[in-house]
């Protein structure tokens, strides 16, 4: 488990060092005179704190990369961001979780995301039986989890792209999945009413477009106030701030980005609502929630 752990933190450094690249050589060409005022003015102000010594340890994290596809995403973000210039909603920004479907199908199955999922299903011990209720579940998670808890588990998805949701409803029927599985079209934040209690909820790469306490709030009911939440960020600002500008400018390019989530906030709703828990870090991307 700590090596898939520690592979995991090292792929997220590797995105971040290819950012920092990709972001590098964007400003060189970047001239300050573009339509859209408000990205270019963001752009502007990171280039202008931009320090050239970060390129070095960019190159380095790219160095123990073994997996390129992990770095698609960010090949998509590059040649967004010049379109973003233009205009905020060029056609040619390829990031939507709606329009671009397709796309995002892609980097769920085979980006870093493919990764998460095997640490978070190890770290908890997914097994025949669980009952798990996943926020944000895309098109790949579906099929991984539900391939997992055999025919006596059950497996609830629950995203607002309804794109990805029929992408997933195939995958399971392809594999003779659909018998344990409901895909339940809705906002990760919104109120959604559990009929009964789940051992697992899993929270992925889902807080930086919704509500953290909202999300958490519905974990909360789907448990019973009792299992296990996995939550899993790109980002937590407070674990790696250094980070967050450059996180921030390309990760408001896809549609619906808000903010990433941070430890502190995540505690202090458990603390605000008096729950006992425990909250571990497995390494700075995943954390589990035992209630």
């Amino acid at each position: 488990m700590m090596k898939l752990l520690h592979e995991l933190d090292a792929m997220m450094d590797s995105i971040y060092g290819y950012m920092v690249l990709k972001s590098y050589v964007f400003l060189l060409r970047f001239n300050g005179n573009y339509a859209n005022r408000d990205y270019a003015e963001r752009s502007k102000k990171y280039g202008e704190r931009f320090d050239k010594s970060v390129l070095s340890k960019a190159c380095e994290a790219l160095k123990i990369c073994r997996d390129g596809k992990i770095l698609d995403l960010v090949d998509a973000m590059d040649r967004s961001s010049y379109y973003a210039l233009i205009h905020p909603e060029h056609p040619n920004i390829t990031l939507g979780f709606i329009k671009d479907a397709d796309l995002w199908n892609l980097w769920l199955e085979s980006g870093v995301y493919r990764y998460v999922r095997r640490a978070i299903a190890e770290i908890l011990g997914i097994g025949s039986g669980d009952k798990i209720v996943d926020f944000g579940c895309g098109s790949a998670s579906p099929k991984f989890y539900s391939s997992l808890i055999g025919s006596s588990g059950l497996y609830v998805g629950i995203d607002y792209s309804k794109p990805l949701l029929n992408i997933a409803e195939k995958k399971c029927r392809n594999e003779k999945l659909i018998d344990r599985v409901r895909l339940i079209h809705s906002k990760a934040e919104s109120r959604i009413h559990f009929n009964k209690n789940y051992d697992v909820a899993i929270i992925s790469a889902v807080a930086e477009y919704s509500s953290i306490s909202g999300i958490l709030r519905n974990a909360l009911e789907a448990l019973g106030y009792e299992g296990s939440i996995a939550i899993f960020s790109e980002l937590f600002v407070d674990l790696q701030p250094e980070r967050v500008e450059l996180f921030n400018l390309y990760y408001s390019l896809i549609p619906g980005f808000r903010s990433f989530p941070s430890l502190r906030e995540i505690e202090e709703f458990f603390e605000k609502i008096g729950l006992d828990y425990s909250l571990k870090p497995y390494g700075n991307h995943l954390l589990v929630v035992q209630l």
